[in-house]
Parts: structure tokens; C-alpha cells; sequence
């Protein structure tokens, strides 16, 4: 009856399918009412009034928010930010990007909402602005924030408070040797800059938000990966107990980490609040466009190596772009930055990695949270160095793996390191030889005739989780032996429902068929710390094998009194407590639960992790453990048009124990097509007024099936014996960008260091050669 190791289809397939799976933007309520968003024309600007009387007496109209709702006798002050208080539910004293909320409106009907904002008079006072990360950090940049927003006090061990008057938001330091000495004693010192564009999320379901007051209790349906941490900052926002604040979720179409921190929850409570009715606001295409992306980043690697191609030391100053708010960009940073040393053995490092305040669209986590700038980066620049040394790049990298025992740049001692075997699968894939280094090649000035070149490339990545966390369960286990889990951990199409309930099933040897997994509400579902960063199978699935154990526990008690045995000499088999050696001495859970007297029985656990990074030097524990992951890629390239086109991608990750194969090839296929699109295409282009040239899916362009390569074969390096589980979700798209270069470059030379690989770049670097 083993359900973890088994193919088993999505337990919500039927519903997928057949377009009756519920999700928030179906939410509808009595009553309820439509709202819309004025935003900023600005990157920045002072806001002189705003005079919202004529929007407040249009026919239809429930409620209007503006500033004065925030100011003068109200208790509410309106600001809030998971690690920073530097957001306002609308702008209060000044606006710091184009598309800044300034006021919204709740009305009977979208038409009538629209036609409010537009009699909502506001007056501005343009500032100068600054939009790149570079430019934000020097000394004469206008300040995005003046005073400096204050800190959330639970994020005093995790990131480093800095002095007010400048636009550095956030400061991650790690310290390793002698990074100075490393370069004295290294053969060559080699210094490259990397850049990464900001890029959308692009989930099929929009941010969408219903919200309702009634009795003194907010309570919110709302399209989030973390409903705990949601309710924990708006009971904070509204100086409400928890208890008085229920945030539901049902299943997500997509998130990929843009529903992670507050986005429509401030706004539409406000104004539920205000109306006295219950209020939806729905994103449309172009206001997801303004609301979250990823973080643009400028990264500066300096490695030092010997002759024989052994590392030796490397410096990183790294400038994450985070926006007009902080979000979480603090921990982008680190996680960043944990990563510039690569899975390399390194013994001299220094990293700077920050988080950089500017007026554009605020950054947030997306799906590998600073992994995907730091590996094209550090993964560019191995194969630049294997070029100057006149070195084969995968021997290169496997001179200078990391291997059990070795000690990570964080200081940590590594264990159940694979980089060996992935690397050699990849290379397997590729049909790799030292030859394919095209500076490696003897034959290659009669291949560059062609006008069509083909070209390999591999890039390896590690990744951490986030790290400490905590998740919790619980088991309910009815009267007719049929299970309920209970978890907070959102489904958003990654098949977590389906994989959790493998694990319950497995743990407590019952069918699948009998195992129903609940939608997180925070007022029935026990305390889940996010859905993000890999962890969802990993923690919650430890959560739920606690919560399995606790209620076994319980089990075994009960049947050993009905059964008249010792606890010790019983067992779980197909629903049934067993005596050991006795068949016919047996008794189903749910007569169990029965006879028990309890109605039902409750099994409940917690899984957490313990760690965290020095504050100044970044040694400790940074992950639980660290995800790893290798690509091969081959494309061809054709140097009259400069389109490149990816033959095959070989993603391999290290995924301990596997409990659904499907899904799990499902999961890299998918992070690794989303890599696709990044390496080739998406990128957010501003002018030079801070204004979006492309917030439509007309301009910005994400990939199509006839994109993706032909050969698109996934592997999950499964370990013998180990019954750890590894997060999959995220650890193949990080190194899909540099696999995808460095095999660019190997095809025609075009050396792209900004991303997208664009044609025209790759023209112009063909011209420059």
C-alpha cells in the first residue's frame, strides 16, 4: 500500500480539469462590491491634495480611500512592510513609482468604480528620481525614503539595521579566510560584470482580494502563498487580536513568489471597512505589471585561480534592485549573496550583496529568491575563465567541486554533496568532449562557415531553503477511518495536496482514495510559515510525519487496551491495528476512533529547522540543507539573424527521496522552461521616466510551446536508503540562464553578459568579434 515512490495522479485532477476547481477570483458575497486602483503618473512626486468629494457622490459609489483616511483622528497609520514599515496602504506624503496607488474606490459595478477614480482630483509636486541600483548608491542620488522606514523588529537576527541618508536598504556580508591574501597568492585574478533585467511573474490568476467586516472580524479570501504571515500583519495594520482575523485561501492559479507578501489585502480591507460591505479588487494584466517582479541586479565577481585551474579566492559586490519598497528584498539579497561562491571549494571569500531602494516597480521574491542573478553570474564567468586558462570548462568545474566533508563559504561542514554525479549525467547527456570548448577545438574555423552553429554549455547551482522555519499539522482521523490533513501549505498547481497526502497516506497505511487535504484557513488550519523556497514537501511533509507518529501513538494506546496487548506488540496494516503474529486479532482505525469515546482522534506535529548567518561575517548555518542542481544545454545559433534556437535542455537535481516521479519531473520541467523564458526574452524596459514600456503580454514576451526545446529530459538523482526529502520547485531555473549563454558562446563566440540574449545583442558582439 506504499503511496511515497508512486506515480499517482493530482487528487484535484477531476476538478482541473473540468473547470470546477474553486479559486478566490469565483468568491462572491452579498452585497458585495467592485474596486479599482488610482496610481501615480510619477516615479516621484510629493502629493500636494488629493479631493476625492466628486468620486464620493457619484451614484454607486460605496466608499472612497484616500490619504485623510489615514490622518488626523484615526487610529490607523496606515504602514506596513514585512521587514521595513516603508509601504502605505495609499500614499500618505509622496508617491516613489509610476504606478504607486494614490486612492481607490469600491462601487456597485467596475464601469461605475472607473468612472470615480476618474473625478479624483490630485495634485503632485514632482521630485528627482532614480531608477538604477548603481545610481541609487551614490552620494548625490535623491533619497527614496527620508526618514529611513523603521525596521521590523523579528527581523533584527536576519538582517542588519543600517544608518538613515542614504538609499541602501539592506547590507549582507559574508567573510571567509583572506580574500586580499587569496588574490596575492593566485596565478590570475580575473574581474567581470553581470547584469540581470527586472522580469514579471506572469501567473495565469491575477492578484484578486475579497474582504469583509461583519461583527467586528475581518475576514479575507485572498490569492497569497503565506495566509498566516497575511493575517499576522494585517491584525497588525487594523490593531486587531489574530483571533479576529480569518485569512482563507483556496487553490492559487500559479505564483511563483508575486503572492507572497501584502499586495491587495491593505486596500481592500480598507475599503470593506469603509463601505461596510464586503469588496473584491481583481489585477488586470497591467496592474500585475506594477505591483511585484523580479529584482534587477548588477553583480561585480572577482576570482582569483592558479595555473592548474584551482580556485582560490573571489570578491562579489552585488546590487539587488529592489524597488520603490523593501518587500522582501533584504532576504533576496542574502540569499543572493549566500550563493556568489557557487558549489565551489573556495578558501578565500568576500561577498557584499545588497538590497538598493530606487523608484520603480517594488521587487519581491521570484521563484529561486537572488539564486537566478547570483548563478548567472558566478556560472558566466567559470566559462570565462576556463577560456583564458585554456581549460576544459567541465573539468574545471569538477576540479573545484564541492564534496562531503568540504566546508561551504558560510563556514558549514557539507554531507550528501552529488555535484559529482550531476555533473557527470549532464556531461553524459551532452556527449561532452574537451573538443567542445570551441577554444579547445582545432577544427572549429571550418565550422564557423556555417551560417547556422551549434553550441553546448552547463551550469551547476546551489540554492538553500529557507532556513529556520517552521510548519505544522494535524491528522484528524474519523469515525469511518478516512483521514482529513490539515495544513496551512497552499496549493498553486505544484501538486502539493497531492504530495502530502502520499505522505499522510503512507505514514498511517491507508488508501489514498480515503485522505482528503484541507485548503489553508487560518482559523481551522494549524501555522504554516510560507509556501516558497522549496520547502512545502520538505517541512510540511516532516510536519505531517510528527502528526502521523503522535496519532500512531494514540492508536496503538487505544487497541492495546481493546485488544488486551501490549502497545509494543502491535502494528499498522491497511487500515487495521494489528496484533503482531495474530491476524484475526485486529481493529479498524475507525472502530478504534469509535470505541475510543473521542468522536475522532487528532495527531498533531511541527517540524522546525534551526540556523541563521552571523550578521557581520555570514558564517553559520544557512540552509538545512542545500538544494543542488546541473543543466547541459545545446542551441543553435544563426549569426545572419542572431536567433537562437535550444536544441535540448538535461536539467538533473538531487532530490533524496522522490514521493510523486511525475510530479517531480513536472516541477523541473517547469522551472526550467520558466529559466527559458528569461534567458531568452523577458525583461521589463523602463524609458527614462521611470514609466513601463511593456506591461501587456503583446510587449512582454514569455515563451510559447514552440520555444521549448524538443528534448526537454528531466532527471531527480535519487539516493539509496536516504528517506530525506529534497524541495525540487525552484533548483533547476537559476542555472538555465548561464547553461543557455555559455552555450551561446560556445556556438559563435557572442559573449552576452546582460541578460536577455536578445538577437541584437548578439549581432552587436558579433560585430564587435
Amino acid at each position: 500500500m506504499a503511496a511515497v515512490g508512486q506515480t499517482l495522479p493530482m487528487i484535484d485532477a477531476q476538478e482541473r480539469v473540468s473547470g470546477r476547481i474553486n479559486y478566490v477570483l469565483n468568491v462572491e458575497l452579498p452585497g458585495m462590491l467592485s474596486g479599482k486602483i488610482l496610481r501615480s503618473p510619477f516615479p516621484h512626486a510629493r502629493v500636494v491634495r488629493v479631493d476625492a468629494s466628486r468620486a464620493e457622490r457619484l451614484a454607486g459609489v460605496g466608499a472612497v480611500l484616500t490619504r485623510s483616511d489615514f490622518m488626523g483622528s484615526t487610529s490607523f497609520n496606515g504602514k506596513y512592510g514585512r521587514i521595513f514599515r516603508d509601504q502605505t496602504v495609499v500614499a500618505l506624503d509622496k508617491v516613489r513609482f509610476v504606478g504607486d496607488p494614490v486612492a481607490a474606490v469600491a462601487a456597485v459595478n467596475d464601469d461605475i468604480a472607473v468612472e470615480a477614480l476618474s473625478l479624483i482630483e490630485v495634485e503632485y509636486e514632482e521630485l528627482p528620481a532614480v531608477f538604477d541600483e548603481e545610481e541609487a548608491l551614490k552620494p548625490a542620488a535623491p533619497l527614496v525614503h527620508d526618514p529611513r522606514p523603521e525596521q521590523q523588529l523579528i527581523f533584527s537576527k536576519l538582517i542588519q539595521d543600517l544608518s538613515a541618508g542614504s538609499n541602501l536598504c539592506s547590507h549582507f556580508k559574508l567573510r571567509r579566510g583572506d580574500v586580499e591574501q587569496g588574490f596575492r597568492e593566485a596565478d590570475f585574478v580575473f574581474e567581470d560584470v553581470f547584469r540581470s533585467p527586472a522580469a514579471q511573474h506572469v501567473p495565469l490568476e491575477p492578484h484578486v482580494t475579497v474582504a469583509q467586516f461583519f461583527q467586528g472580524k475581518l475576514t479575507i479570501w485572498t490569492s497569497t502563498q503565506m495566509p498566516h504571515a497575511i493575517r499576522s500583519q494585517m491584525a497588525e495594520l487594523f490593531k486587531l487580536p489574530l483571533a479576529r482575523v480569518r485569512v482563507i485561501v483556496e487553490t492559487l492559479g500559479g505564483g511563483f513568489g508575486s503572492k507572497g507578501s501584502l499586495r491587495l489585502e491593505p486596500i481592500t480591507s480598507f475599503l470593506a471597512l469603509k463601505a461596510n460591505r464586503p469588496v473584491k479588487i481583481v489585477l488586470k494584466r497591467e496592474e500585475e505589471f506594477v505591483t511585484v517582479c523580479k529584482h534587477p541586479a548588477t553583480i561585480r565577481i572577482k576570482t582569483g585561480v592558479m595555473k592548474d585551474g584551482a580556485l582560490v579566492a573571489r570578491r562579489v559586490s552585488a546590487n539587488f534592485n529592489t524597488g520603490a519598497y523593501s518587500d522582501i528584498g533584504p532576504v533576496v539579497a542574502r540569499n543572493g549573496g549566500s550563493a556568489m561562491s557557487g558549489p565551489y571549494k573556495i578558501p578565500h571569500v568576500w561577498i557584499d550583496s545588497c538590497a538598493v531602494w530606487t523608484n520603480v516597480v517594488p521587487a519581491g521574491a521570484l521563484r529561486g529568491f537572488g539564486v537566478p542573478q547570483a548563478v548567472w553570474a558566478y556560472e558566466s564567468q567559470m566559462d570565462l575563465i576556463a577560456e583564458r586558462l585554456a581549460l576544459d570548462p567541465v573539468e574545471f568545474r569538477r576540479k573545484n567541486l564541492l564534496r562531503d566533508d568540504d566546508y561551504f563559504a558560510t563556514g558549514e561542514k557539507l554531507a550528501d554533496m552529488h555535484y559529482d554525479e550531476l555533473l557527470d549525467q549532464v556531461a553524459a547527456d551532452l556527449q561532452w568532449t574537451s573538443s567542445d570548448a570551441r577554444w579547445l577545438n582545432k577544427n572549429r574555423p571550418a565550422q564557423e562557415k556555417d551560417i547556422v552553429r551549434r553550441g553546448k554549455g552547463v551550469a551547476l547551482v546551489i540554492k538553500a531553503t529557507i532556513t529556520p522555519s517552521t510548519s505544522a499539522a494535524a491528522l484528524k482521523l474519523n469515525e469511518d477511518g478516512s483521514l482529513n490533513v490539515l495544513t496551512s501549505s497552499v496549493e498553486l498547481g505544484q501538486g502539493a495536496k497531492t504530495v502530502l497526502a502520499q505522505i499522510a497516506a503512507d505514514a498511517l497505511q491507508v488508501p489514498m482514495s480515503r485522505v482528503s487535504v484541507s485548503n489553508p484557513d487560518t482559523e481551522l488550519t494549524p501555522y504554516d510559515q510560507q509556501t516558497s523556497s522549496s520547502r512545502t514537501t520538505f517541512s510540511m511533509g516532516g510536519a505531517i510525519g510528527k502528526a502521523a507518529a503522535d496519532l500512531r501513538r494514540q492508536l496503538f494506546d487505544y487497541a492495546a487496551e481493546l485488544l488486551e496487548a501490549s502497545a509494543s506488540d502491535l502494528v499498522l496494516e491497511e487500515g487495521r491495528v494489528t496484533v503482531r503474529g495474530t491476524p484475526s486479532r485486529s481493529l479498524g482505525y475507525g472502530e478504534i476512533a469509535l470505541r475510543s469515546s473521542q468522536g475522532n482522534l487528532i495527531g498533531r506535529g511541527s517540524f522546525s529547522t534551526r540556523g541563521g548567518l552571523d550578521l557581520e561575517t555570514g558564517q553559520g548555518i544557512g540552509s538545512v540543507h542545500w538544494h543542488q542542481g546541473a543543466i547541459g544545454c545545446e542551441v543553435e545559433v544563426d549569426v545572419e539573424t542572431g536567433k537562437v534556437r535550444v536544441l535540448h535542455l538535461r536539467p538533473h537535481v538531487f532530490a533524496g527521496r522522490v514521493v510523486n516521479p511525475r510530479l517531480c519531473e513536472l516541477q523541473l520541467e517547469g522551472s526550467t522552461i520558466f529559466g527559458l523564458g528569461q534567458a531568452l526574452f523577458e525583461e521589463m524596459a523602463y524609458d527614462d521616466c521611470g514609466q513601463l514600456l511593456n506591461a501587456n503580454l503583446g510587449d512582454y514576451n514569455i515563451p510559447s510551446f514552440e520555444d521549448i526545446p524538443k528534448k526537454l529530459e528531466p532527471h531527480a538523482l535519487k539516493h539509496a536508503g536516504s528517506d530525506e526529502l529534497h524541495g525540487i520547485g525552484e533548483t533547476l531555473l537559476p542555472p538555465v540562464m548561464a547553461a543557455i549563454g555559455n552555450a551561446v558562446y560556445n556556438a559563435v563566440g557572442a559573449r552576452i553578459r546582460d541578460l536577455p540574449l536578445t538577437a541584437e545583442k548578439i549581432l552587436r558582439e558579433l560585430g564587435r568579434a
